[in-house]
């Protein structure tokens, strides 16, 4: 399936309330389009063998050709998409992956001129008839898709088509796929000799100075041998991928020809306005919304800010999918009690504002997602929001439903981000972008923590296992919400799934929860979830032994063993610390014959400070056995150098995992 490029986001319109459209002047009419390399394939094809650069391919890109086209038709301008793509097929697998085109038809586009052949190893040329050109849409996208009859080990398939859109002025275009690589990629971008766009290439990509050629302006860029890029643990593989950024910067034909087009400045006037300009019948409705907050006047200022924010996302619905004009006009939001989540932005900003507080519009660059790039300002990538609070220099989220100050979504922390800094000109305000980093919530304050008391019932066939789980953080994040929007019969489900991690069993009791509240992440109380489990699963009688799987109690871990070479640094939705405490009464009569098989320690220190590591170690005393096990992720990433110690400590916790300690009796 065809990557489909990233359209400039409905969410983006709104922030920034511009129209991509413009008018330039008829002069810059072009003659003909710019594909004479698409319009006709050879007659007598050459066959390729696969590249020696990829030997275990199942399937190569051998080309990939795209040009964007600017040009104008009857005083409008329009974008051209010209696609050309040759695969080779190396066996079963990469018949499978390709066996089916998929080519994405997005709102307002035309895909044109489609044409597809099959070419064999032998030499035979199948054409794919224009019947067999099929629509369908998979959730809620629209595709062409064609079968590519006759597809067979190391044949090649070849084919090509052209987009007609209206003109995007910001764009990323990806050369990078998981299971498929490049051997050679081109792209050109082709505007009227008075416009001028720029571009950069990311992770390898390069990207040639414009030039002139006639009427036109034309950026290219280029890459070869591009290893495909999968999926890997621990890692971001959207920011890692190469690709092409572009924007247009400026107009050379007028008297602003030296003002740059589309800045950080601009983005920041915009959304600033669309986000603090309220209505009379707004901040009516506001006002009389607020009274039901029941916020007291003298209350200090971070109390005002958390009560607003959980009246608000108490009060109304936040749904990412409302797009219509309702779902952001507050007093609509108010009646309807449903908003978008550019609607709760400016809902919440608005309460800001009515009660005076100090703030600054915050636009995050998602570490998981292409990033927002300082200088090249690709409006695609103005997605997300966050308020900032420089009196207590946190932030909030307000689109986030499970999100509470000061925690944001993990992943649009640790960036860069663009700061919107609020100036007067005269009467008016207004507001100038500046980047700057928004910090991650310290690792220490992050935590999944167990605390566990085991011993052996009477019978001597099953544990009795007092189970506490300690959750801060972002650890306590995703949990909460188990309470805000299930009900009691859901609640204790899922409850009693989370005490079973320790130890599967369909007998838990004495159930207990404390600082379940949305709220009382604020104050980073710790959730704590308890109950007492009754189970034989962890033991296993052998003889005069007993076999106790101690190791299962910290619950299942995940492993990594690589096959493959590691292409990517790790990186970590969030830093955090693991505490667990595992207290167990040995039978009478019986004692541990591996004991030491509870030490282990793998760790990376910076200093004196252990910033990656697992260690477990145990103490004895008369029948009394404690073992304390700590796992340590300190930074938010860890580069090559430092991967194999990270894999060593994953799986040490899996190894931990499996012990099992030999009760022998006496």
């Amino acid at each position: 399936m065809i990557n489909p490029v990233k359209q400039y986001s409905m969410k983006a319109r709104i922030w920034l309330g511009i129209s991509l459209l413009f008018t330039l002047p008829a002069a810059a009419q072009m003659n003909g389009l710019y594909a004479n390399s698409f319009s006709a394939w050879s007659e007598k094809p050459a066959l390729h063998n696969i590249p020696s650069q990829f030997p275990d391919a199942s399937a190569v890109y051998l080309q990939d050709d795209r040009i964007f086209l600017y040009r104008f038709e009857d005083k409008e301008m329009y974008q051209y998409n010209y696609v050309y793509k040759l695969i080779k097929v190396a066996d079963d697998k990469g018949i499978e992956m390709f066996n089916k085109i998929y080519i994405p038809v997005y709102r307002n586009s035309e895909v044109n001129d489609l044409k597809a052949r099959v070419i064999t190893p032998s030499g035979k040329i199948i054409n794919t008839p224009s019947s067999a050109i099929k629509d369908e849409t998979i959730e809620g996208t629209r595709y062409k898709f064609f079968a590519m009859e006759g597809l067979e080990k190391n044949a090649e398939i070849e084919f090509s088509y052209v987009v007609k859109k209206n003109p995007s002025f910001f764009g990323s275009e990806i050369f990078q796929s998981k299971s498929t690589p490049y051997s050679k990629v081109n792209v050109s971008i082709v505007v009227p000799k008075h416009l001028k766009f720029e571009a950069m290439g990311f992770n390898g990509f390069t990207v040639l100075k414009d030039s002139v050629i006639g009427d036109q302006r034309i950026i290219a860029g280029y890459s070869e041998n591009i290893k495909a890029l999968d999926e890997e643990k621990y890692a971001l593989r959207d920011p890692n991928l190469q690709r092409i950024d572009f924007k247009l910067s400026y107009n050379l034909s007028g008297d602003k020809s030296n003002v740059k087009m589309y800045t950080w400045n601009e983005v920041a006037r915009n959304a600033y306005n669309n986000l603090t300009n309220y209505s009379d019948k707004e901040k009516k409705a506001m006002n009389k919304f607020l009274k039901g907050a029941d916020i007291p006047e003298d209350a200090p200022e971070e109390k005002v800010i958390t009560m607003l924010e959980d009246y608000m996302k108490t009060k109304i619905n936040i749904d990412e999918k409302l797009v219509s004009e309702d779902a952001s006009n507050i007093e609509a939001i108010i009646k309807t009690g449903n908003s978008s989540d550019y609607g709760a932005s400016r809902f919440f900003i608005a309460m800001l504002e009515n009660r005076g507080i100090n703030y600054q519009i915050v636009f995050p660059s998602v570490r998981d997602e292409l990033p927002l790039v300082e200088n090249l300002e690709n409006w695609n990538r103005v997605d997300e929001m966050l308020v900032y609070f420089p009196s207590t220099r946190k932030y909030l989220q307000p689109s986030g439903v499970i999100t509470r100050y000061p925690y944001v979504e993990p992943y649009w922390a640790g960036t860069r981000g663009l700061y919107l800094k609020v100036t007067s000109i005269g009467d008016m305000k207004t507001a100038v972008a500046k980047f700057d980093t928004i910090p991650m919530v310290p690792f220490d304050q992050h935590a999944h923590n167990l605390d566990i008391t085991a011993k052996m019932d009477e019978s001597g066939d099953s544990l009795i296992i007092e189970s506490k789980q300690i959750l801060k953080g972002y650890g306590s994040m995703y949990y909460r919400p188990i309470w805000a929007f299930l009900t009691g019969d859901k609640q204790e489900e899922a409850v009693k799934d989370i005490i079973s991690s320790v130890a599967k069993s369909p007998n838990i009791n004495n159930i207990r929860v404390e600082n379940k509240s949305m709220t009382d992440i604020t104050d980073n109380k710790p959730l704590v979830i308890s109950g007492v489990i009754h189970t034989a699963e962890p033991l296993e009688k052998a003889g005069r032994k007993i076999l106790f799987k101690i190791g299962e109690l910290i619950g299942p871990q995940e492993q990594m063993y690589q096959e493959k070479p590691r292409q990517l640094p790790v990186e970590l939705q969030y830093p955090h610390v693991l505490d667990r405490v595992i207290r167990f009464t040995v039978p009478e009569g019986y004692s541990i014959k591996n004991p030491n098989d509870l030490n282990m320690n793998i760790e990376i220190k910076e200093g004196n400070d252990v910033v990656l590591g697992f260690k477990s170690s145990y103490t004895l005393n008369g029948n009394a056995l404690t073992v304390n096990v700590n796992e340590t992720y300190k930074l938010l990433k860890y580069p090559m150098s430092q991967f194999e110690t990270f894999k060593r400590v994953i799986n040490a916790a899996a190894d931990f995992n499996k012990i099992v300690l030999v009760l022998e009796k006496k």
